[in-house]
């Protein structure tokens, strides 16, 4: 039998190839959809993913991290009181104008947070105090790119003013890029509260780090009994907010997922096309199969077959050009934020199955309805 749906296809490279072709395009596409997804999934909540803190403190109905009203700092101090509570870090996260002295202008959010631990995972030693170039910023390494001129980056030490305040560059980071178009620019927390305007006794949000061994469940009913005019809410209920904030409420994410069911579409369409075309073509091949007294399941198998050499050839070259398309624009310091985590490509290969396997029985069907003395006509 795999001998049979193997030739059946080598003799046949023309509806072979535009078979295999029709697949990688609709495997890529969906590929790229989804990583496109994920990758807004990821950008919208990274501050809240990249913070080691189990429990966050926000203001009531906050809907994301990138904005939210002010609150007392001395919610720090409460908290730090409850039992279970290891240390708690504030967060000020505000919009700024980064002014160049070359004229240029450019909006970002500055989120600046408490130096005594690494909350974030950004240089904090090139951020503590305030040196003569004013206060210290860093960037994401797409922004750096960004914000460079002549398509250099945007030199280590680059000085500037952001709300009346003197500001430098002072460090990178990676994997820290905001999901809107303005950038995240991180600082400490005293940086923050001059460069936000905000009064000291203020933070916008603050991070809480439980004892080895505490039960975050119950740390997390603790600071809600006693903070009733805020939220606690987990990390993965504030990153959840956040990215369905961003990537559902705005339209983006229906966006995604038509494209991701429009390429499945296409190539189940393109690929069940070109089966029964083959399979119309060779029509009386398989007659004469039947008039032999190979049963409809022999033949159907065959043809099953050739949908499983095709899904598995298509599935291969179409993940490599999704890999490839991620190498060059996901992480080529454009503003296209993919991920591909390994599961996305586990659960490609069910669906393409699903394309072939559906597109082969378009074909089958037609050998089903043959009746052996058909092909002696």
């Amino acid at each position: 039998m795999w001998k049979i749906a193997w030739w059946n296809l080598y003799r046949d490279k023309t509806r072979f190839g535009t078979a295999v072709v029709g697949l990688v395009f609709s495997v890529v596409l969906m590929a790229v959809q989804s990583s496109i997804f994920l990758g807004a999934v990821r950008g919208a909540s990274v501050l809240v993913r990249s913070a080691d803190a189990e429990l966050w403190i926000v203001p009531q109905s906050t809907t994301n991290a990138d904005f939210s009203v002010s609150m007392p700092g001395r919610r720090r101090y409460q908290v730090l009181g409850v039992p279970g509570v290891e240390q708690a870090g504030r967060m000020i996260v505000g919009f700024g104008n980064w002014k160049f002295p070359d004229g240029r202008q450019e909006s970002v959010i500055v989120v600046g947070t408490d130096t005594n631990r690494a909350w974030l995972p950004i240089p904090y030693k090139a951020l503590r105090g305030r040196t003569a170039g004013g206060y210290g910023l860093a960037l994401d390494r797409r922004d750096v790119d960004r914000f460079g001129l002549d398509g250099k980056p945007m030199p280590l030490g680059t000085r500037g003013e952001l709300n009346g305040h003197r500001v430098h560059l002072a460090g990178e980071v990676h994997g820290m890029g905001s999901f809107t178009i303005t950038p995240y620019a991180f600082t400490s927390f005293k940086a923050g509260l001059d460069l936000t305007r905000l009064a000291s006794e203020e933070t916008v949000f603050i991070m809480v780090k439980c004892s080895p061994g505490a039960n975050v469940n119950t740390v997390r009913k603790a600071l809600q009994a006693r903070l009733t005019d805020v939220e606690v809410l987990t990390r993965e209920e504030f990153a959840g907010r956040s990215w369905r904030y961003w990537v559902m409420g705005t339209g983006m994410g229906y966006s995604l997922v038509l494209m991701a069911i429009l390429a499945l579409i296409v190539g189940t369409v393109v690929v069940g096309q070109t089966f029964v075309t083959g399979v119309m073509v060779k029509i009386r091949e398989y007659g004469t199969l039947k008039a032999l007294g190979f049963e409809n399941r022999f033949v159907a198998g065959v043809i099953l077959l050739q949908g499983v050499i095709v899904s598995l050839v298509g599935y291969a070259l179409g993940c490599g050009g999704a890999m490839i398309m991620a190498s060059i624009w996901g992480s080529g310091g454009t503003a296209v934020n993919m991920y591909m985590p390994p599961i996305l490509f586990l659960l490609l290969l069910p669906l393409t199955l699903f394309i072939c396997l559906t597109s082969s029985m378009m074909g089958a069907w037609r050998v089903f309805r043959l009746a052996p003395a058909d092909v002696f006509r």
